[in-house]
């Protein structure tokens, strides 16, 4: 009767961390924070090489232009960081709810193993 007590705690045990190791779970957590995309790269590259092409013009053709060109870069400065701040507003968001998410499962997985707990040692005290 132990050996089936024992193989049913480990037959539970292995459900309760196949839920941890879900696949569609790692990879949304693996996602956040990851990599940027190569749209993401080629706004970046675009935006470094007008930025110093404002900068570079500034300096050079300052009878020309005046100050526009500095006006414009620190505007696009100033516009690229408003853009940061929201992307990481968006990032926190959605690891907020993806740890929610964690937490809420082991919480589950916790109730349910006292339970099986509780009920393997009720079959010990029977016998």
């Amino acid at each position: 009767m132990k050996d089936f007590n024992r193989k049913k705690l480990e037959q539970a045990e292995k459900e309760a961390f196949k839920d941890l190791n879900d696949e569609k779970l790692i990879k949304m957590i693996g996602s956040l924070g990851g990599k940027p995309t190569k749209k993401d790269r080629m706004l970046n590259i675009i935006f470094l090489v007008v930025v110093i092409a404002l900068f570079i013009s500034e300096i050079f053709w300052r009878q020309f232009i005046g100050t526009i060109a500095l006006d414009v870069a620190v505007l696009l400065i100033s516009l690229k960081l408003i853009y940061l701040m929201h992307s990481q507003a968006r990032v926190n968001h959605y690891q907020f709810w993806i740890l929610t998410a964690i937490e809420m499962k082991t919480t589950i997985m916790m109730e349910q193993l006292q339970k099986f707990s509780e009920k393997i040692g009720e079959v010990q005290n029977e016998n």
